[in-house]
């Protein structure tokens, strides 16, 4: 009796091994797209903070806020374990927006020519929709819904209405609408300096 227990513990032991390795290895998960996503839209906050540095810096300050808060909070999320880090990553990157935009909106001034910014807010609002369609098939490639065994960062609490992926879309369209506001206010800032520069209204006089 006591052999026939041991081969029964041993049998289980065996098969809950195989079932903890075939839970593991069975999600069609690729984490790398995941992280080369995150590194593209970093890398595109980064080269578009750099162009825009000139005209518009308060939009180049909320961009690099942006990938610094975000980066920070990716690492701050994941020492809890890689559950729910996506989403968070990209809330903490949308607080740094903020708040880097409206530390930009108060020390600087967007600069001429005030048509740049105004043609770059309106090609973000046509990219939009195309961007977040991609966003959306780039996560679900990389993390498919209804994965719960061995996902990693790739994890669903739950998978109504697409889950933190859809979450992770609605952020990142936040984040182009934010910037979309930014770039027509320092647009706003360059037109009046525009209008210094001509001597518009007389307002050259008053100032000097």
């Amino acid at each position: 009796m006591f052999d026939a227990f041991l081969r029964r513990r041993r049998y289980g032991d065996t098969l809950a091994v195989r079932l903890t390795a075939r839970a593991v290895l069975a999600p069609d998960v690729h984490p790398g797209l995941l992280l080369a996503t995150a590194i593209a839209l970093s890398a595109f906050s980064v080269v578009g903070g750099l162009l825009l540095l000139r005209h518009a810096p308060a939009v180049s300050i909320a961009l690099f806020s942006a990938v610094i808060v975000g980066t920070f909070g990716s690492f701050l999320s994941a020492a809890d374990g890689p559950k729910g880090v996506p989403a968070e990553t990209v809330g903490w990157a949308t607080l740094g927006l903020v708040a880097g935009g409206v530390i930009g909106l108060a020390t600087t001034r967007g600069k001429p020519p005030s048509s740049l910014l105004r043609h770059a807010a309106v090609g973000c609002l046509i990219a939009l929709p195309f961007g977040a369609v991609l966003i959306v098939l780039l996560v679900q490639q990389a993390c498919p819904l209804y994965v719960t065994q061995g996902a990693g960062y790739c994890f669903y609490d739950f998978d109504m209405l697409g889950a933190w992926a859809s979450e992770v879309t609605f952020f990142l369209s936040l984040d182009v609408l934010i910037v979309v506001a930014l770039l027509l206010v320092s647009g706003r800032q360059a037109k009046r300096h525009e209008g210094v520069n001509t001597g518009d209204d007389g307002w050259s006089q008053i100032l000097i």
